[in-house]
């Protein structure tokens, strides 16, 4: 795709193939090489829809002059280019998105390196249930129970099945709120 000047490309009509074999037709909106994007305009059942391809995607393809009914609308600057694909400050979206990925797998992997190979499923999903909406939640393998606070507990009772959330022995009253709140995320609190 880099034998295409960005500007000479637009308003073009463009047919192409993508590596999955799917077929795609439209008048080029944009082209940008850097960031390595088209912009399709489609015409279907009377709507202008649009389509983003990456162009490493691209098996084959063939450029033509726009054909009549196929231009861009008239009220559109033909060079026109999409925003950059940056997060701001310079930063690309991808790397935004590996980074939160990287992120993602080291808090999921710190929270799961106190789990054995011997905790129940049932476990687990009332673990991960609570971990979505509190992440600061750790799973104490020793006692075997999830500890939200040091004063707030979630147990089996009698087993995984039916989690419940409870205060500690000599915990204050001001935590039954928390408390209340867990057993509501547990699915079989009364609210």
């Amino acid at each position: 795709m880099s034998i295409i000047k960005e500007d000479d490309a637009v308003g073009c009509y463009m047919a192409l193939t993508l590596v999955d074999d799917t077929k795609v037709e439209g008048t080029i909106f944009t082209y940008n090489p850097k960031e390595g994007i088209i912009v399709l305009l489609c015409l279907r059942d009377d709507q202008t829809n649009m389509k983003l391809i990456r162009t490493p995607y691209i098996k084959e393809f063939s450029i033509s002059h726009a054909e009549e009914g196929s231009h861009l609308p008239p009220a559109l600057d033909s060079f026109n280019e999409l925003p950059s694909m940056h997060a701001g400050r310079g930063k690309s979206i991808f790397k935004h998105a590996s980074t939160q990925l990287k992120n993602a797998e080291s808090n999921r992997e710190k929270h799961f390196n106190s789990v054995s190979a011997d905790t129940s499923i049932a476990t687990l999903d009332a673990y991960l249930k609570l971990l979505r909406l509190y992440p600061f939640i750790e799973w104490n393998n020793e006692e075997g129970v999830i500890q939200v606070s040091d004063t707030v507990i979630v147990v089996g009772d009698p087993d995984w099945r039916t989690p419940k959330a409870m205060l500690v022995e000599g915990a204050p009253e001001k935590d039954k709120p928390l408390v209340d709140r867990l057993q509501v995320a547990l699915g079989s609190g009364k609210k």
